[in-house]
């Protein structure tokens, strides 16, 4: 795993947070807790602090009532080996990973801003071209290294994906796979959001990184127009738009309105066929970035990078 935070690795954003409850942990790991950033069914996030370190994280680990439960246990390890392989400018680090008496814990990045999905709840659609375009850049390029490594994300969608100050965040490699299936079998028995789906999730084929292409093409979609062009009344309706009548033309038209050429490469992300699609996260980047260079060497990259800055900061948080 990667090594501890100490002191010089800088300053924690301001992040809200409530009290510790009765009855909670004052330590785990080592981690002095400092409070609760958020919590769901199965595990609680905490603001944290190493003790004799000045820099906090997030600190995440499953609530005590689950850890006999043996699938979440390993969905957690999971998560853990997985987010300890992928590095990258837009993705969430982590710093620290072990078991406290019985009790896991992941100490990560912590990060300002929030889920997409709450900010198009709050806020509406992303009304700014170049907001829009920094947003497909950033997963792009945070797609490419999750792909380099062999894995495939399987669960991209809004809600893991956080919108920090800094630029997008990539979150969530809890239900990550390596493509070479050696961890999941069935495909069609694998995890996902349902409206961010590719057909090939629904069917005996191998699922691959052109899933994760589907993926991102959906959530660009949604951040122009509140919703996946895939949403419908019923989980029925969604598998015969995805696998048969295709995407919602008002949604893919939202796009179009902001960038032409964006909603281009989202068109070519949404090919039925994973053949036709862009086969990774690299060729999503050389796709978006092909009117500048066939090629992308590091010099390249950084211009991409400071493309994704310049149009993040058009974007109110």
């Amino acid at each position: 795993m990667p090594g501890r935070p100490d002191a010089d690795a800088g300053s924690a954003p301001s992040i809200a947070r409530q009290q510790l409850r009765p009855g909670e942990p004052r330590t785990i790991g080592g981690y002095q807790l400092l409070g609760r950033i958020g919590a769901g069914g199965m595990g609680t996030v905490y603001l944290a602090r190493r003790e004799g370190a000045a820099t906090q994280v997030a600190l995440k680990t499953i609530n005590p009532e689950l850890l006999d439960n043996i699938d979440l246990l390993r969905r957690f390890q999971r998560e853990s080996e997985v987010l300890s392989m992928v590095s990258g400018a837009y993705t969430a680090r982590v710093f620290d990973a072990g078991v406290d008496d019985g009790r896991p814990y992941l100490a990560m990045e912590l990060l300002d801003g929030r889920p997409l999905d709450a900010h198009l709840e709050e806020q509406g659609p992303i009304r700014t071209p170049d907001a829009l375009r920094a947003l497909a850049l950033a997963l792009a390029v945070a797609l490419s290294g999750v792909h380099r490594l062999g894995l495939v994300h399987r669960d991209l969608k809004p809600g893991n994906i956080m919108l920090t100050t800094a630029g997008p965040r990539l979150l969530d490699f809890g239900i990550a796979d390596l493509v070479d299936g050696t961890r999941l079998t069935r495909t069609g028995a694998g995890p996902g959001t349902l409206t961010y789906m590719a057909p090939e999730q629904f069917g005996e084929e191998r699922v691959g990184p052109a899933a994760d292409v589907w993926a991102w093409a959906c959530c660009v979609v949604c951040a122009a127009h509140g919703t996946s062009p895939f949403a419908a009344t019923g989980a029925g309706a969604v598998i015969r738009r995805i696998v048969d009548t295709g995407p919602e033309p008002a949604a893919l038209a939202a796009v179009h309105a902001l960038d032409p050429e964006l909603a281009a490469a989202v068109g070519r992300a949404l090919t039925p066929d994973p053949a036709g699609r862009p086969a990774d996260g690299a060729a999503l980047v050389e796709l978006l970035t092909s009117r500048d260079s066939p090629h992308h060497e590091p010099t390249q990259l950084d211009a991409v990078r400071e493309e994704i800055t310049r149009g993040w900061r058009t974007l109110p948080l």
